[in-house]
């Protein structure tokens, strides 16, 4: 950790010169509260050119992060099949049901719940996928982000693009931005999650992408009903698979909250 607490002072000193601010204490503080420093900082930074040297020191303190950070790699994920022995679906050993951190995961490629903007969330303080992506992947993400929206402009519901993973474990990532749920749950909606689970597999596929994880979309700060939104995830990435059998070595649903598991594992209890 030696290592990662010089480098991370580094990138706080680095963030904070760039609006005249300084921490005085900062060398008396533990890493946890550096690494909430440089959180808040990374979030809220516009996406404006940043030096080369900050990019290489930004990778070097998360090579040696990630080292503490209990990175799962795709074998330690396993198939449905081998954790529910009564399910009969055809896709057992593809799928897979997942719970905890999305950022720990070695995979392909992993999905964002992003917004239209695109560039990840301004707000440290939201308790947010975008955000905690945006957080383990660096600075650097978003500056991707920000030349691919330069040609998007605004990203629709239900679309999605895909990057580099930066300083995640995972290759790459997929942004989509899920349908917000103001009132009802109308037809158009639920047509919108579908779209954002399909367009996500399609650029996994057309990226030769072999494994990709899936957040539980919209359901969080959007307000799509939980159970509803499992169904739709399942069925979607089912029927798409139906078409494209051959194309995926693991599809993962991956969950946070326990709320979230009981649904997913009730769900393909009694439907797979």
């Amino acid at each position: 950790m030696d290592v990662a607490n010089k480098k991370i002072d580094i990138l706080i000193n680095y963030l904070l010169k760039e609006q005249n601010q300084v921490i005085k204490e900062l060398d008396t503080l533990d890493f946890k509260n550096k690494f909430n420093i440089y959180k808040s900082l990374c979030n809220m930074r516009s996406p404006i050119a940043i030096s080369d040297e900050y990019i290489k020191n930004e990778e070097q303190f998360f090579q040696e992060y990630k080292k503490i950070r209990n990175i799962q790699s795709i074998d330690k994920i396993l198939p449905l099949s081998q954790k529910y022995s009564s399910i009969t679906s055809k896709y057992k050993n593809v799928l897979a049901l997942w719970q905890g951190d999305i950022t720990i995961l070695e995979v392909d490629s992993i999905v964002n719940a992003a917004n239209s903007q695109g560039l990840g969330c301004f707000q440290p303080s939201h308790i947010c996928i975008d955000n905690l992506i945006h957080t383990y992947a660096g600075v650097a993400l978003r500056l991707e982000c920000n030349e691919k929206m330069k040609k998007i402009k605004n990203l629709e519901t239900g679309k999605a693009f895909i990057t580099s993973g930066k300083n995640l474990p995972s290759k790459h990532v997929i942004h989509t931005v899920g349908p917000i749920i103001e009132y009802n749950v109308t037809e158009s909606k639920k047509k919108d999650l579908v779209n954002c689970y399909y367009n996500c597999l399609e650029l996994a596929n057309k990226n030769n992408l072999k494994t990709i994880a899936f957040p539980c979309i919209s359901t969080g700060l959007f307000r799509f009903p939980q159970d509803l939104a499992c169904e739709i995830a399942v069925n979607t990435v089912i029927k798409y698979l139906d078409t494209h059998e051959n194309n995926f070595e693991r599809i993962i649903f991956n969950v946070y909250g326990d709320k979230d598991l009981l649904i997913y594992d009730n769900y393909i209890k009694n439907n797979l």
